[in-house]
């Protein structure tokens, strides 16, 4: 009788120290980078010496169970298995769930055409840039650029067209910025881009590279675009967010009535 209580309580540590094993490899498998699995690895090593010892255990005390009480130390072995394998387990479901969260978060900062941040992520960054600023007085500058003529693109070519157009655009203005800045889809065919501790002529070398750079993409494709542009600086231009952004669309509103180019008042010669 003891030896197949023996039999099933070594099946059944066995069993939890592999699903251990199992999960913990799984979880391994979804993190992102060698330096984060190194610990994990170290942990499924100790689970495999687990197991082998187990089996060792097993296989020379088989004769040795002659009552009840000589079954403790292999219940503590299931009990210790059983621990381990919960415990893999709801270290696996959260970091699934932490990925969820954090993937929901991604998106929720994202616009879902361009891959840029949307709106509502880059007004969140605006706000700390700009006590940022203020704290360290230091200067902070707004671009805003918006596309020309676009609702001429999406009637002639389509939509599908105009989406690739803005897809580009993004792209570009991206490519023209250092890591410390932020750009952003800012609604339609606008964008937006901070430029921290930018003064207003690095801000205008910034846009005129950016133009530069629209242009000479799509002057060699089937359909010319262009941009144009408004640039506020802070503190000499404004001090607020709204401030800011009223004194780049009045920048943007002379752009776009006079020619596509970036354009800010005091635009340096």
């Amino acid at each position: 009788m003891e030896s197949i209580a023996t039999l099933l309580v070594g099946s059944a540590v066995l069993i939890m120290a592999v699903a251990a094993a199992a999960t913990i490899w799984q979880l391994v498998a979804g993190l992102p980078t060698r330096g984060m699995r190194s610990d994990w690895y170290v942990l499924l090593a100790f689970i495999g010496c687990f197991i082998g010892g187990y089996l060792y255990y097993l296989i020379n005390s088989r004769d040795s169970y002659a009552s009840v009480p000589d079954l403790i130390a292999p219940a503590m072995f299931f009990m210790g298995a059983g621990f381990v394998a919960l415990v893999a387990r709801i270290m696996l479901r959260t970091a699934r769930e932490l990925l969820r969260v954090s993937s929901l978060e991604a998106e929720s900062a994202t616009d879902p055409l361009t891959g840029m941040k949307n709106r509502r992520a880059f007004d969140q960054c605006w706000k700390v840039e700009l006590a940022r600023a203020k704290r360290f007085g230091i200067p902070l500058s707004l671009l805003v650029i918006d596309i020309d003529h676009f609702k001429a693109v999406n009637d002639t070519y389509g939509h599908a067209i105009g989406d690739q157009v803005l897809t580009r655009v993004g792209q570009l203005i991206c490519g023209c910025l250092r890591i410390s800045d932020v750009a952003a889809r800012y609604g339609g065919e606008e964008f937006a881009v901070l430029l921290p501790d930018t003064s207003r002529l690095g801000a205008f070398v910034v846009a005129e590279r950016i133009r530069r750079r629209i242009e000479d993409r799509f002057a060699r494709g089937r359909s010319v675009v262009t941009v144009s542009g408004g640039i506020a600086v802070f503190p000499d231009d404004a001090g607020t967010m709204d401030e800011l952004h009223a004194f780049t669309q009045r920048a943007l509103d002379a752009a776009t009535s006079s020619r596509p180019v970036m354009w800010a008042a005091e635009v340096p010669h």
